[in-house]
């Protein structure tokens, strides 16, 4: 069985590389004899893959669900897995589509009302053409269960892992250099997201403006892209920083941005403390990383953190008290990092959980894969309407591009009408001279011989005009210069 993994990399979701190395590492660790790892990516995606791993490369940063059919049938591949956007219904392989979270059903303020709608017909169409879901966890599983009752394919879930578990170099640096870089105190908390408003990075702010008064050694670091892609304002951003200079908190609270993945690594393994405020979370890779790393967690009160982290210290989404006093409790007087052996212990045991959860994943694909082959899925070409299509955001999008190929086409073609009219126009252009310097060859041989005409007939008039004595003079005597 040859299963096809699509790289998760983009640029706009820092989440994306991370979660393509977790699963990929935990299928190759767990992968059977008889099956086969290929991950289909562009030449953004991920490159520190398992030698298990084939990669399978397109030209571009992403593949095209084209390039997808073509790779498939190329290399005979079985499954393919998680799928996000839809493939053409030629693909010849059984598929395993993948959700990360209904966010915009349980938070649908941080949506438009068409934003809800495109996403809402783009899983429907998802749904329509896979033979299977899988969910990262059983809190996702639930609510699709709730809101698609009618889906009749198989559907799982399956966590994944840190991909550090599968990285022992990059834990071998010595970590606690990063501190100095970042002028930060020995002892900090650390929260890692992109400011998404979701991500409720102020509740963690109030929480550090009420802690400090009981505890001045709070300090909390965070790191994360500063943009949120439903804010095109930037308006919670605006937020967090106004609050930071109104209450002065810049003494407790660090905003690095988006950092490097080593200094990432570093400032995870120093942490004394991991803080994860989202409002919603299908699986966190933070929260998953900080297990493997034997770090501390401080985690919202929501299901998905309750089945990852059930040991954390928990705090409501909007209790930021609560949050306080366990920030102000803490002791801030010494650093985080525990050493390299206590990282060891903690990274077994996640790469232990990652082989059993890719052991899972194996086993869903061969099933999928016979079921499928049992009773294959009719994938019927699909003709929605215009309306229909702009409410999926991936199904408008690849109208656009057939649109686009299809105005692309035509501009080709009319280019060789109009190189071939171009040359038309050469040749009768060509022509029109070569007739122009004959009919001038011929025009200067006409005057030349006019030229003859009226020099003769000048002589012949002259000589018709003279006496008949004259004539007779010269012929007897010849004609006088």
């Amino acid at each position: 069985m040859k299963i096809g993994f699509l790289d998760r990399s983009d640029a706009s979701w820092t989440a994306g590389a991370s979660y393509t190395r977790s699963v990929v590492n935990a299928l190759a660790s767990g992968l059977p004899s008889d099956c086969e790892l290929c991950v289909i990516a562009g030449q953004g995606g991920v490159r520190d893959l398992p030698e298990v791993a084939k990669s399978i490369r397109v030209e571009r940063s992403q593949p095209t669900a084209k390039e997808i059919e073509s790779i498939v049938a190329e290399h005979g591949i079985d499954v393919v897995l998680p799928i996000t956007e839809l493939l053409t219904p030629e693909t010849a392989c059984a598929r395993i589509g993948w959700i990360p979270d209904f966010q915009h059903r349980r938070l649908p303020q941080y949506f438009s009302e068409e934003q809800r709608a495109q996403r809402d017909a783009h899983f429907e169409l998802l749904l329509q053409n896979c033979d299977a879901m899988m969910f990262s966890s059983d809190a996702v599983l639930a609510d699709f269960r709730e809101f698609y009752l009618g889906f009749g394919g198989a559907s799982a879930t399956i966590h994944f892992a840190s991909s550090l578990a599968w990285q022992p170099e990059a834990v071998e640096p010595d970590p606690t250099p990063v501190i100095a870089k970042y002028r930060l105190p020995k002892a900090f908390a650390l929260v890692v997201n992109q400011f998404w408003r979701h991500k409720n990075h102020l509740v963690v702010v109030e929480a550090v403006a009420q802690a400090r008064a009981m505890n001045p050694g709070v300090h909390v670091v965070m790191v994360g892209m500063l943009s949120d892609s439903r804010d095109i304002t930037n308006a919670h951003l605006s937020e967090i920083v106004r609050r930071l200079s109104t209450d002065k908190l810049f003494e407790n609270i660090t905003v690095l941005g988006e950092v490097p993945f080593e200094d990432l690594l570093s400032l995870l393994r120093c942490a004394s403390l991991v803080i994860q405020p989202s409002e919603f979370e299908g699986w966190s890779t933070t929260v998953e990383d900080a297990i493997a790393l034997g770090r501390p967690l401080a985690c919202s009160d929501i299901a998905t953190h309750r089945e990852q982290a059930p040991e954390a210290a928990f705090f409501g989404v909007n209790d930021a008290a609560t949050l306080a006093d366990y920030l102000a409790r803490r002791d801030w007087s010494d650093g985080g990092w525990q050493g390299r052996e206590a990282e060891a212990r903690s990274l077994d045991e996640e790469r232990v959980r990652g082989r059993a959860w890719g052991a899972q994943l194996a086993e869903l694909c061969r099933n999928v894969t016979l079921r499928a082959r049992e009773q294959p899925l009719e994938r019927k070409k699909m003709t929605p309407s215009l309306e229909q299509i702009k409410r999926s955001p991936v199904a408008y999008r690849e109208y656009l591009e057939a649109q686009t190929n299809y105005l692309g086409a035509q501009v080709d073609r009319l280019k060789n009408v109009e190189e071939q009219l171009r040359a038309q126009v050469q040749s009768v252009q060509e022509n029109l001279e070569s007739t122009w310097a004959t009919a001038q060859d011929f025009r200067e041989k006409y005057v030349s011989a006019m030229k003859r005409v009226d020099d003769v007939e000048k002589l012949y008039r002259q000589e018709r005009n003279k006496p008949l004595r004259q004539h007779v003079r010269e012929a007897v005597f010849g004609r006088k210069n």
